[in-house]
């Protein structure tokens, strides 16, 4: 089986604005696929990138991971990026691996295309939210006690 069969894409031009939907399974088998349409896409030198995952049966990790970098990809060639078709599952999935403001809302302007691709203003931003621990709503756990060994 072909990995075309699994992923099927269709990308359409309005204006300033590339529509790419995707449809079937984006799994680890088919990421190079939205690689490779993305790429095609910003030949066109868009205002805006659409990528449409309603038709979407099936993302694994591979999956949302092609999805972070076509949105990298496209900040870095300063391109507006958005996911839409969203359904109510996948999105769940997104909020669950954290990623759902990241894919749901345009990005942020990037001020330079080095800045993009650098992956030194994420681990710098990071250091500024709070643990993981600190999101949960459990009590810290205390340490154990250390016990003797004779």
């Amino acid at each position: 089986m072909r990995d075309d069969d699994l992923l099927r894409t269709r990308a359409r031009t309005c204006r300033d604005t590339v529509s790419v939907s995707l449809e079937g399974e984006l799994d680890i088998a088919t990421t190079a696929l939205v690689g490779d349409v993305v790429v095609r896409a910003l030949e066109a030198r868009p205002h805006r990138l659409d990528l449409d995952v309603e038709g979407l049966t099936f993302c694994d990790a591979a999956g949302v991971r092609a999805l972070l970098q076509a949105r990298r990809v496209c900040c870095g060639h300063h391109v507006e990026f958005r996911l839409i078709g969203i359904r109510p599952g996948f999105q769940r999935i997104l909020a669950l691996l954290r990623v759902a403001d990241l894919l749901s809302a345009p990005p942020a302007p990037v001020r330079s295309p080095a800045a993009a691709l650098s992956p030194e203003p994420l681990r710098t931003g990071l250091s500024s939210l709070p643990s993981p621990a600190s999101r949960l709503p459990f009590r810290a756990r205390r340490p154990l006690p250390k016990e003797s060994v004779s």
